[in-house]
């Protein structure tokens, strides 16, 4: 092989210079096809700033829950005792159904129901009234759902009052027995008294629950309108609504009911019409 070639073939090769204005055209022609330089950066909060905001967040949820603590405190104790009476009465039950006191067939419906609607309220209102208002029921956004059921089962237990006050009769007296006890036995009897302490029972538990529910909702520490809003105390009042309905359900009717009685120009539809008085003709 010549060794000219040899020479030739192994010789790098030398890049031909570029003008300054090729590189300016390829600088061009880079950051139209996307550059690195040109990629939009995230903008946020540096460091700093968040570990404020997460400090300033974590005050302000303290500060709340001091306040609700102090709010919710008597309806907790309600609560509590109103539990603890509808396990009394589910222990009272179960005794007479042991010693052969079953209700009559006419009502046993009633007592069935006011027995189910008890066992219900007790395990749906456990998690809320023995962990208190930092419980996993407010965290996971429970509290809602379960007023909503308190308060079904407490309507359950009086229409079955009221079923049994229509159909119920008293139970007749043993030949020869005419004391006040057996009187009284007679019309009232363990399940007609445990009847009564059920409705009155679940009546405060609902209403012990709309309490710390209004509570944490108005220091917003359940459901806030918007993220914004956490720890924040509302100026707006609670409807009681919120019971059945959601918040947006119920901003939408009033939204509907500002609406209902005008036009879309925000004019009423119906207006007074004004009474014309005719003028009383003068004399010269």
């Amino acid at each position: 092989m010549d060794p000219s070639y040899a020479c030739i073939a192994t010789a790098p090769v030398i890049p031909s210079p570029v003008s300054r204005e090729e590189e300016e055209r390829r600088e061009i022609q880079f950051e139209k096809e996307g550059f690195p330089k040109n990629v939009p950066r995230l903008v946020g909060d540096r460091p700093s700033d968040r570990a404020a905001r997460r400090r300033a967040l974590e005050s302000r949820l303290r500060l709340a829950h001091e306040k609700v603590a102090i709010v919710v405190e008597r309806p907790m104790a309600h609560g509590r005792c109103s539990i603890f009476g509808l396990v009394v009465l589910a222990l009272i039950r179960l005794l007479a159904v042991i010693q052969g006191n079953i209700p009559g067939y006419s009502v046993y419906a009633m007592h069935f129901l006011t027995t189910s609607s008890d066992l219900i309220c007790i395990a749906c209102t456990v998690p809320l009234f023995v962990f208190g208002t930092r419980g996993l029921c407010v965290q996971k956004g429970c509290l809602g759902p379960m007023l909503t059921l308190v308060f079904a089962m407490t309507l359950v237990d009086l229409s079955a009052l009221g079923a049994y006050l229509l159909v119920a009769t008293p139970r007749p007296l043993a030949p020869g027995s005419r004391s006040i006890v057996d009187v009284m036995e007679a019309i009232v009897g363990v399940w007609e008294w445990a009847l009564l302490g059920s409705v009155a029972l679940q009546i405060a538990l609902c209403t012990s629950s709309w309490r710390i529910y209004k509570a944490l909702r108005m220091a917003g520490l359940y459901a806030p309108d918007k993220p914004a809003d956490v720890a924040r105390e509302k100026t707006k009042e609670i409807s009681v609504l919120e019971i059945m309905c959601e918040a947006e359900d119920i901003e939408y009717l009033e939204s509907f009911e500002l609406k209902c009685g005008t036009d879309g120009q925000g004019k009423p539809l119906l207006q007074e019409e004004e009474e014309v008085v005719p003028a009383t003709p003068t004399f010269t």
